[in-house]
């Protein structure tokens, strides 16, 4: 084990001035610590150098996105919907936060040119349409006639293409309702898109407002069931940033509070336990206080980092405070006992608190910022928190003995050595873990990982309603890919390219439709215009009278699409529809929007969608970044899946180094580093038996239980070496213990993230729990039967 120098007199000497100093750099720690803020946003996970993350910057930069917050209207009676949304549209136009707000369509424009959307081959085909639908409709009239003669007697009755059904429902879709509205028309929603981008905060005061105004309406004086409900990614991303942050603070005040109640009850004395809080509390503020200055904020992985390392801190002042209490207890003065307490127990902990340290520190390494920012701030915490147990909490310790407040009374009978003796069951207990651990490990194999991220997410209770009420107003995408280019030509070239993917891409699809500035403005509407006009003439000359019932009837509602007779301008359309394809500097802008095909929320489709879109090669040879939230999601899905075994590998390679510098053997080495494994692989068994998964959140645990788990053994081995052979019963008494002690803590401290209601914080807490469990059980278990077995000391020959 690593030596630290005698450290028990000059603490004694300066305990003054270190409370002085700890107490001051806590103070500014704490001051640090306040300005911390959290960045929910998934690309805070992925490194600035990613194409995905420079696409999403840049996009942010010039176009004001597709963000929206959603106002849904309900009630049987849709004319009060009608007016309410008519003057709601007018009062959010005065809020400082709404840009525009659009609730309905331009229909008569889209009547008048729906027509000029069609390209040329489908007009031809509507033509020949018609036309055959006069054929027939003259052959039906007047069975005599000689094109009859020469009809094929095995073809069918009527062509399929010259069906105008068919032909109508083409046209038609290009028809948008009025409003946006369900299929009953008892649901109307508005979108208000923001007038500004100020990140979260202008968001939550653009809800806030929005809120007030629609309150301001009274929209039950329209109808007294009127109902209103608040969606779409602007409420969402609010709801999972408040969602988070409370849950932070909750479990942070549930894990504090319970591992304070923990150490008063275990050391039954509250001012031990208050000793060791503060202590850790100093570590702490140091700790996050630096995390501010060179991180500058928490990310969703590492905002739950508090309530952990007090967790895991609080076990360096457990096994500190336990040896100077044990040693005051068997008669020891406070010299005596503060030296045992700081240099025999603070070579294990500083031991221990380098070994987990570099686990984490191990994690930098990673790309995944969820892994590298976690791995620098627990690092970090690891070493401030064994700082502040072997010199802070002593000095605190000699301060209040020195004013009469810390009195250890001694235990009579009370010994600091066991007698020795063997430990019984050592060889059964290690075959049976042995073959636990290996049928633990089939079984791991079978646990899932989970993509879908809805399983993932805050779903509020209005999240849910807004969701059912309004299910079957939009059928396109809310987050479609979106690429910039710079130029008009290379806006043609991408669409392209896009539309010859999805033309190829017959067996998986990802892609629905892909749109521009020229999606809404056709070219060569000149020829579609002279198609157009050759069709009034047909249905004009030779369509009535000369087709069937149903025919007259469809060409009948075609007849008020055929007036159209010039072409349309960027500066004729609608302007609601014009604005998603401008600028922030309003300009028209060169860009593409790509609409996926699948359900993006399930991981896996969002990846297959990635590969298909997020990078591609242009004609000239130009790499083209597609920019979207869900391309940020698939790119860190496949960085987790991808880096998650590796940071498991990096931290345990980590901590078999530490570990073998320390004790400069292999043997020891293996001896500590094996239960580990043991209790990992339980663990996986027990995910298996109870029905968990794997997901992006919970993957931190691995590399962190590795950290954790491992002082377990670390002290155990310790306390052996320290007592000799023989003396496992009575170090699993003591050390063991402690052991127990400090696992409970640190479960307490990870079991506040069960109490969470967001549901991957859920999954954290809840793998720790078993993991700081089974890797417990096989510290107290399997390493003591281990020690048994192979560190019997060799026999001298006579």
């Amino acid at each position: 084990m690593l030596r630290i120098p005698e450290l028990c007199h000059p603490i004694r000497r300066f305990h003054k001035a270190i409370v002085v100093v700890a107490t001051l750099t806590m103070v500014g720690g704490g001051y640090l610590t306040s300005k911390l803020s959290l960045d929910s946003d998934l690309a805070a996970l992925l490194p600035d150098s990613f194409e995905s993350v420079k696409a999403l910057r840049a996009m942010e930069e010039q176009v004001d996105g597709t963000s929206s917050l959603r106002v849904a209207l309900k009630s049987q009676d849709f004319a009060a919907i009608e007016r309410l949304a008519n003057d709601l549209a007018t009062n959010l136009l005065a809020s400082e936060y709404v840009g525009t707000v659009d609730y309905q369509n331009d229909v008569d424009f889209y009547e008048e040119h729906a027509l000029l959307f069609l390209d040329g081959p489908t007009l031809d085909s509507l033509y020949d349409a018609v036309e055959g639908a006069v054929d027939a409709g003259r052959q039906a009239i007047n069975p005599f006639m000689v094109d009859d003669l020469f009809a094929d007697p095995e073809a069918p009755a009527e062509d399929e293409g010259s069906d105008l059904a068919r032909w109508e429902e083409e046209y038609e879709s290009e028809l948008p309702s009025r409003y946006y509205v369900n299929a009953d028309s008892t649901v109307l929603v508005l979108s208000a898109l923001p007038a500004g981008s100020g990140g979260l905060g202008y968001s939550r005061r653009m809800v806030a407002d929005v809120r007030r105004i629609v309150e301001e309406t009274n929209p039950t004086s329209y109808a007294p069931d009127m109902e209103v409900f608040y969606g779409s990614n602007i409420k969402n991303r609010i709801d999972e940033f408040e969602a988070i942050s409370s849950d932070i603070l909750g479990t942070a005040g549930y894990g504090v509070s319970g591992v304070f109640l923990v150490l008063a009850i275990i050391f039954r004395s509250f001012l031990s336990a208050l000793l060791i809080s503060i202590s850790l509390f100093a570590s702490l503020t140091w700790t996050f206080g630096l995390t501010y200055l060179f991180i500058g904020q928490l990310n969703t992985i590492t905002g739950f980092l508090f309530v952990v390392l007090f967790g895991m801190g609080v076990d360096y002042g457990i096994h500190a405070m336990a040896r100077y209490r044990e040693s005051r207890e068997a008669g020891l003065d406070s010299h005596g006992a503060i030296h045992r307490m700081v240099c025999l127990s603070g070579s294990a902990l500083v031991t221990t608190a380098l070994t987990t340290s570099a686990a984490f520190f191990s994690l930098m390494l990673l790309e995944f910022r969820g892994f590298s920012e976690l791995g620098l701030i627990t690092g970090v915490g690891m070493i401030f928190a064994v700082t502040a147990m072997i010199v802070f909490l002593p000095a605190l310790i000699i301060l209040a003995e020195n004013l009469g407040l810390m009195k250890v009374k001694p235990v009579e009978g009370k010994e600091l050595k066991g007698t020795k003796k063997p430990l019984p069951f050592a060889r059964t207990s290690l075959v049976a873990g042995t073959a636990l651990a290996l049928a633990a490990l089939f079984f791991f194999s079978e646990v899932p990982f989970q993509y879908d991220f809805t399983n993932l997410r805050i779903i509020t209770e209005e999240r849910e309603q807004y969701s059912q009420e309004t299910s079957g107003v939009f059928t396109q995408s809310e987050s479609p890919a979106l690429v910039l280019v710079d130029s008009p030509e290379e806006v043609d070239e991408v669409v392209r390219l896009i539309e010859r993917k999805m033309e190829t891409d017959t067996l998986t699809p990802t892609i629905a439709s892909v749109r521009s500035i020229f999606s809404i403005i056709p070219p060569n509407q000149e020829e579609r215009l002279e198609k157009i006009a050759a069709l009034k003439t047909l249905v004009l000359e030779d369509v009535d009278g000369n087709v069937s019932d149903e025919d007259q009837l469809r060409v009948d509602r075609m007849k008020r699409f055929l007036d159209v007779s010039e072409p349309f301008t960027w500066e004729d359309f609608p302007e609601k529809d014009r604005q998603r394809f401008m600028t922030k500097a309003g300009e028209p802008g060169n860009f593409v929007f790509i609409y996926p095909s699948v359900a993006l929320r399930d991981g896996r489709n969002a990846i297959a969608f990635r590969d298909d879109i997020g990078t591609f090669v242009g004609e000239t040879g130009k790499i083209y970044h597609a920019a979207s939230s869900n391309i940020i999601v698939a790119d860190m899905l496949s960085m987790i899946t991808h880096e998650g075994p590796l940071a498991v590998l990096l931290s345990l390679g980590v901590t078999f180094l530490i570990i073998y510098v320390s004790t400069k053997r292999i043997k020891p080495t293996l001896l500590i580093m094996t239960p580990l494994l043991y209790g990992i692989a339980w663990m996986g068994g027990i995910m298996y038996f109870m029905g968990m998964e794997l997901n992006f959140f919970n993957v931190v645990v691995f590399p962190s239980l590795v950290g954790i788990g491992i002082d377990d053994g670390v002290h155990i081995y310790h306390r052996y070496k320290e007592e000799g052979p023989g003396s496992l019963p009575f170090v699993l008494r003591r050390t063991g213990l402690a052991v127990g002690v400090t696992t409970i803590t640190t479960i307490v401290g990870y079991s506040g993230l069960l109490m969470a209601h967001h549901p991957g914080l859920q999954s954290i807490g809840l793998l720790a729990v078993v993991g700081l469990s089974t890797t417990f059980v096989s510290a107290v278990w399997i390493l003591p039967a281990m020690l048994e077995v192979f560190d019997r000391p060799k026999k001298v020959e006579a």
